[in-house]
């Protein structure tokens, strides 16, 4: 791993700005810094912020440091998307990789405060927020609190997910829900006034606040609230004890051709049928102290704590100073956004009129509050009324020479004020990978959880696995990653989906990626002639712990492809796998119990 001078990692801290927290939905004028815009730097050579170095330099020295340095390696987590499914399938899984599980130890406990990465997008990602911001508790404790519902909601306090209260309609679908939306659009006024254009991706996120950031509790879920209000994303650092997973929030951005010409047939050719965003199209991240994307195409980023900046453009009479802001990246927005699906049928209007009509048409249970938005904010800046609409940072920003090695286009948002982003998994790639496939970061190993509802059972079939590596192909090596099945068939078929299964176990220069789905019922339901359960909707709290149940069952099982016998050295193969790429390195090779493992859960590469 790589090695940061202690005077570099304490330098880099005393240089960031103080954290500021508003209680407040609006984001705040502030001076902007000599330098708002970071480039990561040539193709193949790209680089980590210093801040980002620090921290993942700090958790491996400090953090079981002789078992990272001499065994481990770099481990990154992603969480998929797929909604209350993915978020409950998530927990159940990384329960069983949590080291603080007394209850039930399952051999696997201390995976998870080993990793140096958690990417999550969609569900993944709501899980993923809620986890840093409640300040990385027991999975459990995070899902269902005990704390008293009837006391006053803080935002140090996390209420739970209580999805037993549905995130849109909480009346149902034919009860009555304007005062709830009437909450949600007041809570949007302070960003409108400051300037800010609020489309629906602002009251979406006000809504998965309630669920998935602190300040809220059954008793105040339907009122207008702090609901986590001034819960940052660039805020919940937690650099003093670096006990958290470095976490990553994944969105998409939509090309500025496709919201000017929904026909453009050069963009419509490069999305896969049943998504909505080109797959070419920038793949954003926002983590604890960046935003932007590592594509080429960019390859820019901006302080994530002053995420809604913009910097000076233009000479002369048409010169524009930089305005700076901090308080954009509310915990809830990046959440919301990352989850945001409501493009999805392509209702780019850029007028409330028409959008309106549109979801009066097409979306009738969600047109109360965009009446609501409609008449309270009139005259909004043009914009995505179907995307979070983000200030340019990247404005007249055009891809360098340096970058040009690769054909992969150049910034087509360069002319743009406001960038479209959208659900991170739009683009057909529902588990976030991406992230942890940039050569910086030097990810050895990659545990991916699963959750789609790819077939019309709604379990997995692994096509975010395959659309990874289609889009890691355009790219040239940029993004390392192993050869997958061309087809979904095949990983049915071959029961690829049914239990962990390993992928690049002997490739160069690619991380192993430990597949694990959400496609079959447990080893113990399956004895026992059960369905499976984790492909229903998780509406009712009952409901959610039987899912996570049934999560950590699938966790464990680690039934072998090439094998019927149970899966009882599942333990044993997970850490044969996470230390595979250290040992290959060091030119030890696999024995005992590791050949086993790798001959039954590895894919053979045959279609």
């Amino acid at each position: 791993m790589r090695s940061i001078p202690t005077s570099v990692r304490i330098l880099s801290f005393l240089l960031l700005p103080p954290i500021l927290v508003f209680v407040q939905n609006a984001p705040v004028k502030v001076a902007c810094p000599k330098n708002l815009i970071r480039s990561a730097g040539p193709v193949f050579h790209q680089s980590l912020s210093a801040e980002e170095a620090a921290y993942v330099s700090t958790r491996s020295e400090e953090v079981l440091p002789g078992a990272w340095k001499d065994y481990l390696g770099s481990l990154g987590i992603a969480l998929s998307g797929g909604g209350l499914r993915a978020a409950y399938f998530a927990a159940g899984v990384l329960t069983s990789l949590d080291g603080r599980n007394k209850t039930h130890p399952t051999g696997t406990n201390g995976v998870f405060q080993a990793a140096t990465y958690l990417a999550g997008l969609s569900g993944g990602g709501w899980f993923t927020t809620a986890l840093i911001q409640a300040n990385f508790p027991p999975v459990p404790e995070l899902v269902f609190p005990t704390i008293d519902p009837n006391e006053p909601a803080s935002n140090s306090r996390f209420g739970g997910f209580m999805t037993g209260v549905d995130l849109l309609l909480p009346s149902g679908a034919t009860g009555n829900n304007t005062g709830y939306f009437e909450a949600v659009e007041a809570e949007l006024s302070e960003k409108h006034a400051a300037g800010f254009p609020v489309p629906i991706t602002d009251a979406w996120s006000r809504e998965v606040a309630r669920h998935f950031v602190n300040g809220t509790t059954a008793s105040n879920i339907l009122e207008e609230g702090t609901h986590g209000t001034g819960i940052l994303f660039s805020g919940i650092q937690n650099v003093g004890s670096h006990s958290q997973p470095f976490p990553i929030i994944l969105e998409n951005a939509i090309p500025p051709a496709l919201t000017a010409n929904p026909n453009d047939t050069k963009e419509l050719s490069d999305i896969i049928p049943g998504n909505d965003v080109p797959v070419g199209s920038e793949i954003w991240e926002v983590n604890l102290f960046e935003t932007g994307s590592w594509d080429p195409s960019l390859g820019s980023f901006i302080p994530t704590r002053l995420l809604g900046s913009t910097p000076a453009s233009g000479s002369g009479p048409s010169k524009r100073e930089a305005n700076c802001v901090v308080g954009f990246d509310q915990a809830s927005y990046i959440a919301g956004i990352s989850s945001n699906v409501w493009n999805g049928d392509n209702c780019q209007y850029s007028s409330f009129e028409i959008f309106t009509k549109f979801v009066f048409d097409q979306i009738p249970i969600y047109s109360p509050i965009l009446q609501l938005i409609e008449a309270e904010f009139p005259g909004q800046a043009p914009v995505r009324m179907d995307a979070g609409a983000v200030p340019n940072p990247f404005q007249g920003r055009h891809q360098s020479s340096a970058r040009r090695q690769l054909d992969t286009g150049t910034f087509s948002a360069s002319e743009e004020s406001f960038i479209a982003l959208v659900d991170g998994g739009s683009n057909g790639e529902v588990c976030p990978l991406q992230p942890l496939l940039v050569r910086a970061r030097g990810v050895d190993t990659i545990f991916a959880i699963d959750a789609p509802a790819d077939r019309t059972d709604s379990f997995s079939n692994g096509t975010d696995l395959i659309t990874t590596g289609s889009r890691a192909a355009r790219f040239g090596g940029l993004y390392p990653f192993p050869k997958v099945p061309s087809s979904p068939d095949t990983f049915v078929n071959q029961g690829l989906t049914s239990c962990p299964t390993f992928f690049g176990c002997d490739e160069p220069d690619v991380p192993l990626v430990i597949y694990l789905a959400n496609r079959a019922p447990s080893a113990k339901r399956r004895a026992l002639g059960l369905p499976g359960i984790t492909n229903i909707p998780t509406a009712l709290n009952w409901c959610a712990q039987a899912f996570m149940d049934e999560s950590f069952a699938i966790a464990t099982q680690g039934l072998g492809n090439n094998s019927t016998d149970p899966g009882t050295q599942w333990s044993t193969c997970l850490a044969c796998a996470l230390v595979d790429c250290t040992r290959s390195r060091q030119h030890i090779a696999r024995d005992g119990i590791c050949v086993i493992c790798f001959t039954n859960l590895r894919w053979d590469g045959k279609e």
